[in-house]
């Protein structure tokens, strides 16, 4: 059920301090969408429970990460009926690759011959084509995706990579995600895009020591911080099929060898990779079984 109001979070870092990982702290505390703003970054959450015990363990989480006083936040009270307006400024149709644009449903463009058009407003959930990892995973899956696949989106947030992923042709998606209200969002979204009888929703905290429920699959891709991704990696190998591909995004340029070091132990080549800003996305094969 959506909350009537939400708790605003925001987070300014001082001078010298790492922005790129905010968002994502942002989205662990429980976040459903991050906007960049001059100063610096602002969340949505549902109303806590106890609202000093939760600012008390957001000031702690972000100063286990920067040095103390090296974040400034604050927060206030957002009403529900205000906030879909809100994140309607500035936002119009993204061409991301050249079969892919993603558009609002108050701005919506003629596609063109063999264009996908992915409909999809901001909302309560990780993912839309205005964040550079999500872009990066858009343009790596686009060569990738042959009709017929079945493909697993791990953390699916709003849906946009399932969305992708069955106008692009895969026959199956299967989409996780571990957050109620994101899984709420997203079957929304396949819906408004016609591919929610090729897409399944399954709510689900995914572990590293099994392969994903329902493999193997052609592909998988997976949006999530590289903290996240890293015990993951012997599942996402034991989940592809021999021929098939791994996409990993939100991973900082700065923390791009340690993924690759990680992802060949576990078994997987980089085939290609997506570099903008101060974020790096891969796309992996699995390396032959060892004799």
């Amino acid at each position: 059920m959506v909350p009537e109001r939400w708790l605003a979070l925001s987070v300014r870092s001082r001078a010298g301090m790492d922005r790129e990982i905010l968002p994502f702290l942002l989205m662990e505390l429980g976040g459903r969408g991050v906007q960049e703003t001059e100063e610096g970054f602002v969340t949505y959450l549902p109303p806590p429970a106890g609202l000093e015990e939760f600012l008390a363990r957001a000031r702690e989480r972000l100063d286990a990460v920067h040095p103390p006083e090296g974040v400034e936040l604050s927060w206030r009270w957002q009403a529900q009926e205000d906030w879909a307006v809100l994140w309607r400024r500035g936002l119009g149709p993204r061409k991301v690759t050249p079969r892919i644009t993603v558009a609002p449903s108050w701005e919506i463009p003629e596609p063109a011959p063999g264009e996908h058009l992915i409909l999809l407003d901001p909302g309560m959930a990780f993912g839309t084509a205005e964040h550079a990892t999500t872009r990066g995973c858009l343009r790596l899956m686009d060569p990738r995706v042959r009709p017929g696949d079945r493909v697993a989106d791990v953390g699916a947030g709003s849906g946009i990579l399932s969305i992708a992923a069955a106008l692009l042709g895969a026959s199956r998606v299967l989409a996780l995600e571990m957050d109620g209200i994101s899984c709420q969002v997203a079957r929304e979204n396949l819906a408004a895009n016609g591919v929610e009888g090729r897409v399944e929703v399954v709510e689900a905290v995914v572990e590293g020591n099994a392969p994903l429920p329902g493999s193997p699959f052609h592909g998988v891709v997976a949006n999530l911080q590289s903290c996240l991704l890293l015990p993951l990696l012997p599942s996402f190998r034991e989940s592809l099929h021999p021929e098939g591909w791994l996409i990993l995004s939100g991973v900082l340029q700065a923390e791009r060898d340690g993924i690759l070091t990680a992802a060949e132990g576990a078994g997987l080549a980089l085939q290609g990779q997506d570099l903008e800003d101060e974020w790096w996305s891969g796309a992996f094969t699995p390396l032959p079984p060892q004799p």
